[in-house]
């Protein structure tokens, strides 16, 4: 699969094929994903009913989005499970298709919209997904652990495909546009929900997947993705600055005209440690 494939420009026509260039926050969230399952699966090898592993089930239950320890922990909620369940698989073939799918498409979209907004919007797909998928679960009962980052993925999928519906992937073999496979995955995953919903035990997060792809495509639609909080942290912060600095500047003119009528002896202690410290600054 590959985003980049389009029409070309250049004499004689035919199809443009290349591989994007991996983007810093993606490396960063591909190296977390990876690093994380050889821990689990390879260091930690996976429990059976015969051998226990008692290393592996504490962190799985730790790290995992575990809705019974929820239940067993309430009210002291373990909130960190939110974000770890996202950096947690449960097979190869699980991580594979995600993390392919976070390099293509993970990869155009921090592009488009860099990369503390794309971290942002992943991490909160993230929670969100989570959330919606243990609520779910235990309205209905079920209180298996949820992991895997597809509710992550599926947001960024919903994502470009609401940016650049008409972009064309190659899946496997087949041409398609970023729009006909976004509505197909999420096809695939209503499908799955609703047989789940009438008995069926899929072991499939889709409800997860669902709200991850609402998000995404909400997250285009109402402009919430190009909000950076961090931006308008250091906007208010300069801001701050700047107004704190106009009030010493007003305190500053008020004791120089403090000093020229009365003299420096007139000044309290406290007074001259401040005009003393904002000399220094300046």
């Amino acid at each position: 699969m590959t985003p980049r494939w389009q029409d070309s420009h250049q004499g004689g026509g035919g199809m443009q094929f290349a591989m994007p260039r991996i983007t810093p926050m993606v490396k960063r969230i591909l190296l977390a994903n990876v690093a994380v399952f050889l821990i689990f699966n390879v260091i930690l090898f996976k429990p059976t009913a015969v051998d226990g592993g008692a290393a592996f089930s504490f962190l799985q239950r730790t790290f995992a989005l575990s809705p019974a320890l929820w239940l067993d922990w309430f009210p002291l909620l373990p909130l960190w499970q939110l974000v770890t369940y996202g950096f947690m698989h449960g097979g190869l073939g699980h991580i594979f298709m995600n993390l392919l799918m976070l390099f293509f498409l993970g990869t155009m979209l921090e592009e488009m919209v860099g990369g503390r907004r794309f971290l942002t919007f992943y991490l909160v797909t993230i929670v969100l997904a989570g959330f919606a998928q243990m609520m779910l679960g235990l309205i209905l009962g079920e209180v298996r652990p949820i992991l895997g980052a597809s509710g992550g993925v599926l947001g960024l999928v919903a994502a470009v495909a609401t940016l650049r519906p008409q972009t064309r992937i190659i899946f496997i073999i087949v041409p398609l546009t970023l729009r006909t496979f976004a509505l197909i995955y999420v096809g695939l995953d209503l499908y799955t929900q609703i047989m789940d919903l009438k008995g069926a035990s899929s072991g499939v997060a889709s409800f997860a997947h669902l709200t991850g792809a609402a998000i995404g495509y909400l997250s285009i639609r109402r402009g919430w993705i190009w909000n950076d909080p961090l931006e308008r942290f250091d906007a208010w912060r300069a801001g701050a600055a700047a107004q704190r600095e106009a009030s010493n500047q007003e305190r500053v003119d008020a004791l120089l005209a403090k000093i020229a009528r009365e003299g420096i002896q007139s000044l309290s202690g406290r007074e001259q440690s401040f005009l003393k410290r904002v000399s220094k600054r300046r």
